[in-house]
């Protein structure tokens, strides 16, 4: 008998990442998906609406970088942890509509979170998430993304997805839709300039805060090294200090751009070269706004970039020694 040899983390992680855009087209082509995200739609346009995100790891960074593509569509977006909502609640609003993304479904802040509010807002709480057999699924309308559940480690697919779910809602709420098939950017993400540091700060101001927060935990989790992630402008008060040849700067870099934007982007390049801190931009496309198409189609290039620094430092990338894929 033969034994087919089980992948290995890194195998996963870009399997995970061959299918993510198929994945994709398929989520938006599927109608139910389509008519739950007009449901969600439909409540976020009620007087008074405002919209709470709540996920964990990941899912909580999809939700930063979905937040402000809500807000631009007039919609009061705000993105917590779910740790948060339950140490630190929010005051009750019955107009506020609730989206838990959680790619698995099962963590035990989940758990927890709808245990203590079994009857929170009764048509108004929604869930996100891949795995359509999760506790999330189980206990509200939840809207699920095509393929199931991610199998690697850290998130690549998943992260994808989860933005692709939310793409739905703005869509619903007039926001242009996704042009199929998607093509990743490929932008130079050459990691050698980052071989020698021992730590990495990724940048990003507005949706794109959401992709570095997801870039440092992928580093965190795969290269095993330490990773920050800073809005842009906050990152020039103060965290310079850190600088120095070992530590590298990764900058998401939005479509179009204000002035504010361009500015600060010059200063933190001037900063990073004169602490001989080794620096990559990677920019997003334009995009329509309100969407998050150029966040969509930048996530390969900052993925590869994450498994190739980690590929730098780590002989089994992907195989996780301290945690779980579904944190109980």
């Amino acid at each position: 008998m033969t034994h087919t040899p089980r992948p290995t983390g890194l195998q996963l992680i870009r399997a995970e990442q061959a299918r993510q855009f198929d994945d994709a087209q398929l989520t938006c082509s599927d109608p139910a998906q389509r008519r739950l995200a007009a449901d969600i739609a439909a409540q976020l346009r009620q007087p008074g609406a405002t919209l709470l995100l709540l996920g964990m790891g990941g899912s909580h960074h999809a939700n930063q970088a979905a937040a402000g593509a809500y807000r631009h569509l007039g919609v009061p977006a705000t993105a917590m942890t779910l740790d948060e909502a339950l140490v630190q609640p929010l005051p009750a609003d019955p107009a506020r509509v609730t989206v838990i993304a959680s790619q698995s479904g099962d963590s035990g802040e989940i758990a927890q979170y709808l245990g203590q509010s079994p009857g929170q807002a009764q048509g108004r709480s929604f869930g996100l998430s891949l795995n359509p057999d999760g506790h999330l699924a189980r206990h509200l309308p939840t809207l699920l993304a095509a393929g199931g559940g991610e199998q690697g480690f850290a998130a690549t697919r998943s992260f994808l997805l989860s933005l692709t779910l939310h793409q739905l809602v703005l869509e619903a709420l007039g926001a242009p839709r996704l042009t199929f098939p998607l093509t990743p950017l490929v932008p130079d993400t050459d990691a050698r300039p980052l071989e020698k540091v021992t730590s990495v700060i990724f940048l990003g101001s507005g949706g794109a805060s959401g992709v570095a927060a997801m870039g440092a935990l992928g580093v965190i989790e795969l290269a095993r090294i330490p990773a920050l992630a800073y809005e842009l402008g906050q990152f020039r008060h103060g965290p310079p200090e850190l600088l120095t040849p070992h530590v590298g700067v990764i900058v998401l870099r939005s479509p179009g751009g204000t002035p504010y934007l361009t500015q600060t982007l010059a200063r933190v390049q001037d900063v990073c070269e004169a602490a001989g801190s080794p620096h990559l931009t990677l920019s997003a496309a334009a995009a329509d706004a309100g969407s998050l198409a150029a966040w969509i189609q930048l996530c390969p290039a900052v993925q590869n970039l994450v498994v190739d620094l980690a590929a730098q430092r780590v002989a089994d990338v992907g195989q996780p020694v301290r945690s779980g894929k579904v944190t109980r």
